[in-house]
């Protein structure tokens, strides 16, 4: 049951707290936007010869136009996301209310948040590798497939349990791994129930959005509204209560 009470809660946190949600989004999707746009004037590209019909670029575009605009993109919607993330970690936590519709830009905190989301993403590589090259020395078959997705199950709960670092670094508070992974060491079934039902409920959600999409306006702003805002802020929530619940040691409600 407690993977359940972990996704309540965390659907919860964000539409109890939607004024906050939605200061703490708008600002930096705002700016991301702006800057976005901005860019779309800077780069020497002949943006009106762009091919619609396969949004192929012209051949006249300058070298190295395209590479400049996806890595600054790229880098706008990565601050812009993590911004996003750590001030709600930061208000949910430490009761830090965002002001007006820019919450506090905590450069600091965002890099340590990507560094730590670098790091994971590291050690998971390294742990697939031994399973690959197993894939590769049997030549695949039934039982390797089902060896894989066993050992694939492995390793996402483990990027779960493991994950518990991301609020520390937005609090800025130290979280060894071993630590880490020590406080949540009677989490896994917990967080196997907890992927499942945020899969069905996003699934759910993006399915009767999608058909909401048809309404004219309304339909589209809705569908925008819970796929850009509310369904990302519950990922994030979900680590925020696995924090609170696993280091800080709070009750669920």
């Amino acid at each position: 049951m407690l993977g359940w009470k972990i996704f309540v809660h965390s659907v919860r946190m964000v539409f109890g707290n939607f004024k906050q949600a939605l200061q703490i989004t708008l600002g930096p999707s705002l700016i991301a936007t702006a800057l976005t746009i901005a860019l779309f004037f800077l780069i020497d590209i002949p943006w009106d010869q762009l091919d619609a019909s396969t949004g192929a670029f012209p051949s006249t575009a300058a070298n190295g136009s395209f590479a400049i605009l996806v890595v600054c993109v790229a880098i706008f919607f990565v601050l812009t996301m993590f911004w996003i993330a750590v001030s709600w970690h930061r208000f949910i936590l430490l009761t830090e209310y965002p002001s007006g519709i820019f919450p506090a830009f905590r450069f600091d905190r965002i890099l340590a948040y990507l560094g730590r989301i670098l790091l994971l993403g590291l050690l998971m590589g390294v742990a697939f590798l031994p399973m690959s090259v197993l894939l590769l020395a049997t030549g695949g078959g039934a039982f390797s497939a089902a060896v894989m997705v066993v050992y694939a199950i492995f390793l996402i709960v483990a990027f779960y349990r493991l994950s518990v670092i991301l609020p520390a670094a937005a609090l800025g508070e130290p979280l060894s791994l071993s630590n880490a992974w020590g406080s949540t060491s009677s989490a896994g079934g917990a967080i196997i129930v907890l992927l499942v039902v945020n899969a069905l409920f996003q699934f759910l959600v993006q399915m009767v959005f999608s058909l909401l999409a048809i309404i004219p306006i309304l339909g589209i702003l809705l569908t925008l509204l819970f796929s850009m805002l509310v369904l990302p802020l519950i990922n994030v929530s979900i680590l925020t209560t696995m924090y609170g619940v696993f280091i800080e040691k709070r009750e669920l409600d």
